[in-house]
């Protein structure tokens, strides 16, 4: 009985994974709901905003690197506990901001993005560790389906309440993953990470591998952030796209490009999510009076933003660590918080930059991007690709023989 048992704890071991890394991006999508109302209450665009939304982006990012170089070694089961907790408290918290001063204000937005970043590294880890190299895809995949459609219909509902309610429901969310912590076991995970050597921040930085990922990340990052600001100058009455049909693409976009990443690898579906934002530039770029354009924007931008982000934010990294792989996260996933930073700092000066060019300039960004692709790697070992393309083959050869007996 008792092997029996033990046999099931990798199992438990990505219940729980795939639990807590859902409801982490899921919060993190409803906490910035909660950050934008407390920045547009000192005035949309003003000069408060823009520190606001800049502390928390840093305050993210930072937390989340301390805590892959401190943090690492803890034991996850009371890290996370003590993560979740905190998350719950500042969330909590954030309903005193109402008509508080821009210093508590500060303090408030502070807590939110370390509360998100300190235990963001682990977490995904943990996820990395929990699921097989050849299934990561995929199971990053249906965290991502599952959390934009969730967020997608909470966010809704968040947005007409006051900050009260809007904190109480983030921190009852937050909240639901805490029992499960206590079924983490340690011991089922590959090694023991007490006495694992693991590399050092500079090592990260110079794996050839990890850069020219990190590079084209950084790029798709940029190019977001900075077409998020034209585009929303432009889209006048086509807005519903935003909010209906982008969402909805991305989703069924990053459970596709999850399974697919498993069967062919990560390159190609990272090319052509790169190549698919591309296309839309160039067409909304040239038809820019056209709704049909601006659909096929929203259908193409999806895609490339479910592709690119559940890849980016949950494979890959994972792939590329050794032993330890919450360094590589917590660098690897910067970007991911850095498009909202590049937007905050962008938007004053992109309003100089015509349209016409500005899609030509993101066109050109987009293409410098596809080059560190080019010369990467592939994370998914190619016998995962073979074996996957004889299974296929096999299954293939099984249909045509029953077919003619």
């Amino acid at each position: 009985m008792f092997a029996k048992f033990q046999g099931k704890r990798i199992e438990r071991n990505q219940v729980i994974s795939f639990a807590l890394l859902f409801n982490t991006l899921s919060w993190y999508i409803l906490g910035q709901s909660i950050v934008t109302k407390i920045r547009y209450s000192f005035g949309e665009g003003g000069q408060e905003s823009l520190v606001l939304g800049l502390i928390y982006a840093v305050f993210l990012i930072v937390s989340a690197i301390f805590s892959s170089v401190f943090l690492a070694k803890s034991c996850r089961k009371y890290l996370f506990s003590a993560w979740v907790i905190f998350g719950v408290l500042t969330s909590i918290g954030s309903a005193i901001s109402v008509g508080s001063s821009l210093f508590v204000n500060i303090v408030i937005i502070s807590l939110l993005g370390i509360s998100t970043g300190i235990g963001l590294p682990s977490c995904l880890s943990y996820f990395a560790e929990s699921i097989s190299h050849e299934n990561r895809g995929k199971a990053g995949g249906i965290i991502f389906f599952v959390t934009f459609f969730s967020a997608a219909v909470a966010m809704m509902f968040i947005s007409t309440l006051d900050f009260l309610y809007g904190a109480a429901i983030l921190a009852i969310w937050r909240v639901w993953t805490l029992p499960l912590l206590f079924f983490i076991s340690e011991k089922s995970l590959p090694s023991d990470k007490i006495n694992q050597t693991t590399p050092s921040l500079i090592s990260i930085l110079h794996d050839r591998a990890f850069v020219l990922y990190f590079i084209a990340w950084l790029m798709f990052a940029f190019v977001n952030s900075f077409e998020g600001v034209v585009v929303n100058r432009m889209i006048g009455e086509y807005r519903f796209f935003i909010k209906i049909v982008e969402p909805t693409v991305a989703s069924f976009s990053a459970l596709t490009a999850g399974i697919l990443s498993d069967w062919v690898g990560r390159k190609r579906v990272l090319i052509f999510g790169f190549v698919s934002l591309g296309m839309a530039y160039a067409i909304v770029g040239l038809l820019s009076q056209s709704w049909i354009s601006w659909l096929f924007y929203f259908v193409m931008d999806g895609i490339a933003i479910g592709s690119l982000w559940v890849l980016f934010v949950i494979v890959l990294w994972g792939d590329l660590s050794r032993n330890s792989s919450e360094k590589s996260y917590a660098i690897g996933g910067a970007p991911f918080f850095l498009t909202e930073l590049f937007y905050l700092v962008l938007a004053p000066y992109l309003s100089l930059i015509p349209e016409s060019s500005a899609f030509s300039l993101a066109a050109f960004f987009l293409f410098l991007a596809v080059l560190p692709l080019l010369y990467a790697p592939e994370t998914l070992p190619e016998k995962k690709i073979k074996e996957r393309e004889l299974k296929l083959y096999i299954e293939k050869a099984k249909k045509v023989k029953e077919k003619y007996t």
